[in-house]
């Protein structure tokens, strides 16, 4: 599986295994309801028919080729009779196997995942709160706990998700699981979250089973002894630029955050607020009790503005690109006072669908052409310029950061009535002051090699070369492979995807 059908079945435990219902009873066969996960891997993919919508996304065109039944991605057959013992402990309906929708007491998570197998993976895909994007704020409250199944500390609601899904997926791989195959894991949003605590949980286990983690937009779920440790876990992160939730504080960092004030400082500490933004979202992030785990991949508008389908799949290895919009975010809510209001969190760029799944075809459409065209050199010159462009402009955005006097911060704050600094005494303003510039001035100068280094690593990742393996893994071999890409190709709505992709986007605003 590639980064696209993973981006697509993260996109899918949004869906319902066979229809909503509330309160949520699961149900026997048959599953008729469109888009549901019991209709797709029985009635589609059970009966050799390419599905088309998952959930209520759609159109999607999976690159499928008929295999033998041990490699199908299927559910397990409805037959009361035969599975009497299983019945009896709790596996009524095929339903009760594959899939966990944690809504049954007032206790409960809301988590929501699925899985299956073949004789060569299993696949667990996790989907986390429905309502989480929606009631963001109300999960402010995200107090560390110990991860007892590892080493560090977890983000406290997203250890209750894990909690919650760890009994129904060690029931499957206790029935299913035969040693040799791979465990992938994948999530969007705070279900990349529970994924990464689910991985490193089975990464640990006595069987050593091989465990491959991909999340997409995922918020941060651990300390920094956590990550640590994590590290042997193959963990490919997936990021959108536009996408402020992966590094973004707010709903899930300890409720102290508003005790961060040398990055609020910073919001007043320039006239060009575009930068003192940055630098104020920087300097919090620095702060935070949260990190990043695993291999981030960068999906990065051609230009400033535009869609997911001119998106260009890098590693710019720095924070001000790699975190910028997450770290303008943060400053902004500085703004807003001790308690920031309801920040817009959810967005086309967040998407699972238009924004990730998307991206991602995208990227895979890119790739082919690369390959047939380009003699596999990843990058058009055209993209390295737009890319290049925008990294440029914000190394002189930071370079034109200089602080205010302390008198006009003070003017500034009390013009503003910003109330994190209500009651503050002079002396106290000069000692927040001097210690916001000089974190400041601190991150500036990181932050300004690193600009550059990732401006040679978007030279030298132009020049990457990639090949049908690089694209399409072990069926690269396949010789039947250029047949089925031509077909999937062909079809209209891959044609769209992929003129946009590879054609020069107009530009939707500037970057600063």
């Amino acid at each position: 599986m590639n980064a696209y059908h993973l981006a697509v079945m993260s996109a899918f435990a949004y869906a319902p295994f066979s229809t909503s219902t509330n309160p949520y009873s699961s149900a026997p066969p048959p599953y008729s309801a469109l888009g549901s996960i019991g209709h797709v891997f029985q009635n589609q993919l059970g009966r050799r028919i390419q599905p088309t919508q998952f959930n209520t996304a759609s159109p999607y065109h999976l690159l499928c080729e008929e295999v033998p039944y041990s490699k199908r991605l299927e559910i397990m057959p409805y037959d009361p009779a035969r599975y009497e013992k299983e019945a009896q402990e709790g596996w009524r309906n095929p339903e009760d196997v594959h899939f966990l929708h944690d809504t049954d007491n007032e206790t409960s998570t809301n988590t929501q995942a699925f899985i299956t197998h073949n004789d060569k993976i299993v696949l667990i895909s996790v989907r986390g709160t429905q309502e989480f994007l929606a009631d963001a704020s109300r999960d402010a409250d995200a107090r560390q706990v110990p991860y007892e199944e590892g080493e560090g500390q977890a983000h406290r609601g997203f250890y209750k998700g894990f909690q919650a899904a760890k009994p129904f997926l060690e029931r499957y791989l206790n029935a299913f699981y035969t040693g040799e195959q791979t465990l992938i894991i994948c999530g969007h949003s705070l279900g990349g979250a529970i994924a990464l605590l689910l991985a490193e949980w089975l990464r640990r286990k006595p069987t050593k089973p091989k465990v491959i983690l991909y999340t997409f937009g995922a918020p941060r779920a651990g300390d920094a002894t956590f990550v640590k440790a994590a590290r042997p876990l193959a963990h490919h992160r997936i990021v959108n630029h536009n996408d402020p939730i992966p590094a973004l504080p707010l709903p899930w960092m300890d409720a102290e955050w508003r005790l961060a004030l040398p990055g609020a400082a910073l919001v007043y500490s320039s006239p060009a607020l575009g930068i003192a933004l940055l630098l104020a979202g920087i300097v919090n992030l620095q702060g935070d009790p949260y990190e990043h785990h695993g291999e981030q991949w960068h999906f990065m508008p051609r230009k400033p503005g535009a869609g997911s389908e001119t998106a260009i799949l890098w590693q710019p290895g720095c924070a001000m690109i790699a975190e910028q919009t997450c770290a303008r975010t943060i400053g902004e809510i500085g703004l807003d006072g001790d308690m920031p209001k309801r920040v817009a969190l959810a967005g086309s760029q967040h998407s699972s669908d238009s924004g990730y799944a998307r991206a991602a075809l995208a990227n895979l459409l890119r790739w082919t052409v690369s390959v047939e065209q380009r003699n596999g050199r990843l990058f058009t010159d055209a993209e390295v310029h737009d890319i290049y462009a925008q990294v440029l402009s914000t190394a002189q955005l930071l370079e034109s950061w200089q602080a205010r006097s302390f008198n006009e911060f003070r003017w500034e704050i009390r013009r503003r009535g910003v109330m994190r600094f209500y009651g503050k005494t002079d002396l106290e303003l000069r000692a927040i002051y001097a210690d916001a510039v000089e974190q400041g001035e601190r991150a500036r100068a990181e932050q300004s090699p690193a600009l550059s280094r990732a401006q040679q690593r978007l030279l030298a990742q132009a020049e990457r070369m990639v090949s049908m393996r690089s694209v399409f893994g072990e069926h690269a071999e396949r010789p039947d492979l250029p047949e089925l890409v031509e077909q999937w190709r062909a079809i209209e709505d891959n044609q769209n995807v992929e003129r946009l992709a590879t054609s020069t986007p107009r530009s939707a605003g500037a970057i600063a």
